[in-house]
């Protein structure tokens, strides 16, 4: 039972994530302003950081391939870029120390490396015609506002389930 916990837990944020951005209003958000959540990666690289790398790796792969199925028409982009990006704050891990402000750096600058890739896949595929400035202001700035939020939040009570499931994988 305890080896299902994980996937249901990334499932039902992959699900939150959906319902974050259809039914949640934030109200200081100005109406050209778009808040994309980004719960996903910041669980995978929660998972890489606290559990290992594999982990991490996994289920960028696994719900980095639902996202682009679901969401959009080009297989590849989150697959690669979540499994990728999992894969590098893992290797940073091991050079910095690993403290709660080094993770919420290296999870903000990851979701800000994801959302230049998808800008620059949609720009050179020519299907968004935003200017860089633009995209700049109206999208990466309060995707990263809301995506900080949310990793501060989520990082101790994730530190804390993910230590603790690390445990007891160590004890069996």
């Amino acid at each position: 039972m305890r080896r299902f916990i994980l996937p249901f837990l990334v499932l039902f944020i992959f699900i939150s994530e959906s319902i974050f951005s259809h039914l949640i209003h934030i109200p200081f958000a100005l109406e050209d302003q778009v808040y994309i959540p980004r719960f996903v990666l910041i669980t995978c690289l929660f998972l890489t950081v606290y559990l290992n790398r594999t982990h991490g790796m996994i289920f960028g792969l696994v719900f980095g391939l639902l996202y682009d199925i679901v969401y959009i028409e080009i297989i590849g982009i989150y697959l690669f870029a979540y499994a990728i990006l999992a894969y590098l704050v893992s290797k940073a891990m091991k050079i910095l120390h690993g403290n709660a402000l080094i993770v919420l750096f290296l999870t903000i600058l990851s979701i800000a490396i994801l959302e230049f890739y998808v800008y620059g896949i949609n720009y050179l595929i020519g299907s968004t015609k935003m200017t860089l400035y633009n995209f700049t202001t109206l999208r990466l700035l309060p995707t990263l506002a809301l995506n900080s939020i949310v990793a501060i939040l989520l990082i101790y009570p994730m530190k804390k389930f993910l230590t603790k499931i690390k445990l007891e994988e160590s004890d069996d």
